[in-house]
């Protein structure tokens, strides 16, 4: 009886391992989710050409693959009717597993840089980026020998960066590296698309409340952008002479 006991026993001490294995090495999802209808492009700008429209709260396999076009605007490549599509960071927002990716830094390189499979030079190696290369941080870093490493998104895949040779920036200073030392996008005003919203004193539901914005009214838009901590996108702009905030579920960049 006791024999049968400690099998049961180590069976099920097998059984919970395996199971945490399995749980450990489960594939992540990426995917893209519209945080407000937007337009489904051939390339990663608005000079490219539409595709379709899509609603908010639509989810979209993400293939890998990010850019920023030259207004410093993110953009995400999905999987589309058998093909791919771009949608801009402006209008969704790129999860793991469900959650999403906070979009408020990007790593830029500061010399030409290997981007590899894992962290570590042992990796192979995917591409190789020039200096000053923006690329989509995905959140996730290592240390491998006193090292750290960024996880990436760029035109070629996910992979990863030496933080020898890379450093983190915040989104809004995303630019072209032979860009002026102005705003980061040429974007002017702020369009509100969703209805009557409120703008804030802060990008996020917990600053106050400032005033209220009718559906069709035009923002001059600050130059600046932040993400709250449910990876929704808030747009500063200019309200009675003052600074403001909106989220970008009601409103876009014009």
């Amino acid at each position: 009886m006791k024999r049968i006991i400690c099998l049961a026993m180590v069976l099920a001490l097998a059984l919970t391992a395996a199971l945490s294995c399995a749980t450990a090495f489960a594939a992540t999802t990426y995917t893209v989710r519209t945080t407000a209808s937007v337009n489904l492009r051939k390339g990663p700008g608005l000079d490219y050409g539409k595709i379709t429209s899509v609603s908010s709260g639509r989810s979209f396999t993400y293939t890998g693959v990010s850019r920023f076009d030259s207004r410093g605007q993110g953009w995400h490549q999905v999987s589309y009717n058998g093909g791919t599509a771009w949608i801009s960071w402006a209008y969704s927002n790129l999860q793991k597993n469900g959650s999403a990716i906070s979009e408020s830094q990007a790593v830029r390189s500061s010399a030409s840089l290997n981007v590899r499979s894992g962290a570590g030079t042992g990796y192979t190696k995917i591409t190789t980026v020039a200096n000053g290369t923006n690329m989509v941080y995905l959140g996730e870093t290592a240390n491998v020998n006193g090292t750290t490493w960024y996880k990436v998104s760029t035109s070629a895949g996910m992979g990863w960066v030496s933080g020898a040779y890379a450093r983190l920036v915040s989104t809004p200073d995303v630019k072209p590296v032979s860009g002026s030392s102005g705003s980061s996008s040429s974007y002017t005003k702020v369009y509100v698309s969703g209805g009557s919203v409120w703008l804030r004193t802060g990008p996020g539901l917990g600053y106050a409340k400032i005033a209220a914005v009718d559906e069709g009214t035009n923002l001059t838009y600050r130059g600046s952008s932040s993400v709250d901590s449910r990876g929704v996108r808030w747009y500063n702009v200019t309200y009675n002479g003052s600074s403001a905030w909106i989220s970008s579920r009601y409103s876009k960049l014009s």
